[in-house]
């Protein structure tokens, strides 16, 4: 059924009617500068005798595709005069169109590192593709015109150009824009980039020209047919007129369907379109109305930064960075709907809290600068509202350890320091060179990459290691300790620009002097790094993601829970939805974890953090132990993990309110095994005195306020 959907999917868009019924055959094919040019002075030329108007396509030249370094975003921005046109659709756009013209707008790259052939994923395309799409529908226009010019690829910390990058782009956006132009400038590295997996960029355009002016030479874009091609590019002002014959005469001996005139002026062209049209139709071009001149748009930028926080089923924030000292006019809407509700208007705050969302279900939101005219919208990634209920008991995330995993899409982590930490319980190790199992981060190529994992061909499969780019070469820090399986560990991993540093339920294991800065800005995972046979067997809850390098008390005493907001705190999954396949992000900064492979099975009620059936809240991160519940709010001693082997190192936690207190150990039948004097800390408990068995522990501060009683268990 799929296979029959694609097919009647590409046969539609062959056979779109995007040209008038006086169209020209071959189609005049107009770019307009409108940096310097009016564009309605495209709808002033027309052919002699049959009165037809010579343009049938007029592309607005340009917009841009730049970079969000802060929000690791690719994003559509539109200078002041592509703007001014924009928002005075009905003086520039309509009346090209009433006239039986399409009016499609140019994206061009801009020297920001982002381009068409760079999208780290699938999501992030898409993402580009739905504000392409929602800018077509605001503004009117009739398509999108692909120009892969001026991108500067791997600036900012961009990717180099891969192979899925623009055939998932243009899949993307011709599902959002069934019946409207597509159109392919043959020109740089998308060129080369036309074919994926079976899939071809030829599929999802209707038309390409060629981008050597004055020269004949067709694109070759298959299943794209004669056509829909150019072969010939003329300059307006710079390619001859002799030129201009002779390759309408190439056009028109050759059977190609387009014609493509470039940089139309605000002077008289008629002499070289002429050139053109005399053989191309066997007629002269005139000028049908007088020309108009053109004056600059005012500039006003639209805010970037933008980002969703603090979901719930009914509400959620939205949150900008400030441009200047400017007002802005904030709407949403559900992404099936075509009606876009406002949600402030010349508001001067950085955010606003929507109400009265309809839980579970997806958005869109846009927004725009006022200053003295009004910027075009930008549009935020698109998010998704949060169940209807809550689960009656937290959870974590169950992975088989073959095909399912986490993707949060690109996240840069360039700079001195970074950390990541979570909860795992390894179901199984994996058993087959290279014995890896992949817990968290980037893995771009051993210039880029940030990550931890299970195992390596020259490590124990059960050991973590912690890996970072420094100098184009991947620096590696192993643990000393050795994990078990179906037992739940906090890890964490640090780099403070002179060291790294791994840590097992807060004690420090290993450590390794580094110096350098981490090169890391791709595709961050969970459960997935480089490919699936590396995939994690076991469960994950709790994942945070630091720009800085956590400290070992702050490790030690915040494994359960983070109060928010943190600072340098990049993403933090609790994995507490219980059904679904995207993992919210309560860092607020609204990088949400799309899951593979994921269904209601995945979701189990086996948490490393308990307090009765629900994972403690940041207020209350103070009352539980690790394996234990705390009944009172007040500091207490913190021992984990509980149950415990004996094995493994048992890590005691006592705040500085409590320096010097007493610890006292009995077995069950009530006899004293050890007693002493404990600081205020973090260390590991020797266990070595102990036999496997159940013990009370027992603690009282110095000034008598806290007694406490824990039951241990060692296994």
């Amino acid at each position: 059924m799929k296979k029959a959907i694609t097919t009647l999917i590409l046969l539609i868009i062959h056979a779109i009617p995007v040209l008038n019924a006086q169209q020209l055959n071959p189609t005049g094919i107009c770019y307009v500068e409108v940096n310097n040019n009016n564009i309605l002075n495209a709808g002033s030329y027309k052919l002699q005798t049959s009165g037809n108007y010579l343009f049938n396509v007029v592309n607005i030249f340009a917009a841009n595709i730049n970079y969000d370094t802060g929000r690791g975003r690719a994003y559509l921005s539109n200078n002041n005069n592509v703007t001014k046109v924009l928002t005075n659709a009905d003086t520039y756009i309509k009346p090209l169109q009433n006239k039986g013209m399409k009016v499609v707008l140019t994206i061009l790259g801009n020297h920001q590192g982002a381009g068409f052939c760079n999208f780290p994923t699938r999501e992030a395309a898409k993402d580009f593709a739905l504000q392409l799409a929602h800018t077509v529908n605001t503004y009117g226009l009739d398509g999108i015109d692909f120009d892969d010019e001026y991108s500067d690829y791997g600036q900012n910390g961009t990717g180099q150009p891969n192979d899925s990058s623009f055939v998932m782009l243009v899949q993307e956006l011709r599902a959002l824009l069934p019946d409207k132009i597509i159109s392919f400038y043959y020109y740089g590295p998308a060129a080369s980039k036309l074919s994926w997996n079976g899939l071809r960029v030829g599929d999802y355009i209707n038309y390409s020209w060629n981008a050597m002016y004055g020269t004949f030479s067709a694109p070759n874009v298959p299943p794209l047919t004669k056509a829909q091609i150019s072969p010939a590019a003329v300059w307006m002002g710079n390619t001859s007129n002799s030129t201009t014959t002779s390759l309408a005469s190439q056009t028109k001996t050759g059977g190609y369907g387009l014609f493509l005139w470039y940089d139309l002026h605000g002077s008289n062209e008629t002499a070289q379109l002429s050139a053109g049209t005399q053989t191309l139709y066997g007629q002269q071009t005139v000028l049908s109305t007088p020309l108009q001149s053109w004056t600059a748009g005012a500039n006003c930028d639209a805010p970037i930064g933008l980002f969703t926080s603090n979901l719930t089923g009914t509400s959620a924030k939205l949150n900008w960075s400030a441009v200047g000292t400017n007002t802005y006019d904030v709407d949403y809407k559900l992404a099936s709907a075509t009606t876009w509700t406002s949600a402030a208007t010349s508001i001067s705050a950085t955010s606003v809290t929507i109400s009265g969302l309809t839980a579970n279900s997806e958005y869109d939101w846009r927004i725009r600068t006022n200053c003295s005219v009004k910027s075009t919208y930008i549009f935020a990634p698109r998010f998704k509202s949060a169940g209807a209920t809550t689960p009656s008991a937290s959870t974590s995330l169950l992975l088989d350890g073959t095909s399912e995993s986490g993707s949060a899409g690109n996240m840069n982590l360039n700079g001195s320091a970074l950390s990541f930490e979570g909860w795992i319980k390894p179901s199984s190790f994996k058993s087959g060179s290279p014995y890896i199992s992949s817990l968290m981060g980037t893995e771009v190529s051993d210039s880029n990459s940030a990550f931890l994992r299970l195992g390596d061909a020259n490590l124990a499969n059960n050991k973590l290691q912690f890996v970072v780019s420094i100098n184009n070469i991947q620096q590696k820090l192993a643990s000393v300790t050795a994990l078990n399986a179906n037992t739940w560990y906090h890890v964490a991993a640090t780099y403070d620009g002179s060291a790294m540093k791994i840590y097992i339920n807060g004690v420090l294991d290993a450590t390794k002097s580094q110096t350098g800065n981490i090169a890391s800005n791709g595709s961050f995972n969970v459960g997935y790094l480089y490919n699936t046979s590396r995939n994690f067997n076991g469960k994950i809850d709790e994942v945070r993601v630091w720009r800085r390098a956590l400290s070992q008390t702050e490790i030690s005493q915040k494994m359960c829970n983070v109060t928010l907001p943190a600072t340098s705190l990049a993403a933090y999954w609790k994995f507490n939805e219980g059904s679904g396949s995207t993992v919210q992000d309560s860092s607020g900064n609204g990088v949400t974890l799309t899951l593979t492979g994921v269904d209601v099975s995945n979701w189990v009620t086996d948490i490393p953090c308990s307090t009765g059936t629900q994972k403690a809240s940041a207020s209350a991160e103070n009352q539980k132990i690790k394996g234990s519940v705390l009944t009172s709010a007040k500091k207490q001693i913190r021992l984990y993990p509980n149950p415990v082997s004996a094995s493994s190192p048992l890590t005691l936690s006592v705040p500085e309110e409590y320096n010097r207190g007493k610890l006292s150990v009995y077995n069950f039948n009530g006899s004293v095994v050890e007693t002493k004097t404990l600081q205020a800390g973090n260390y590991s408990y020797d266990l070595s005195k102990l036999s496997i068995g159940n013990y009370i522990i027992r603690f009282e501060s110095q000034d008598g306020s806290l007694k406490q009683t824990e039951k241990l268990i060692i296994k």
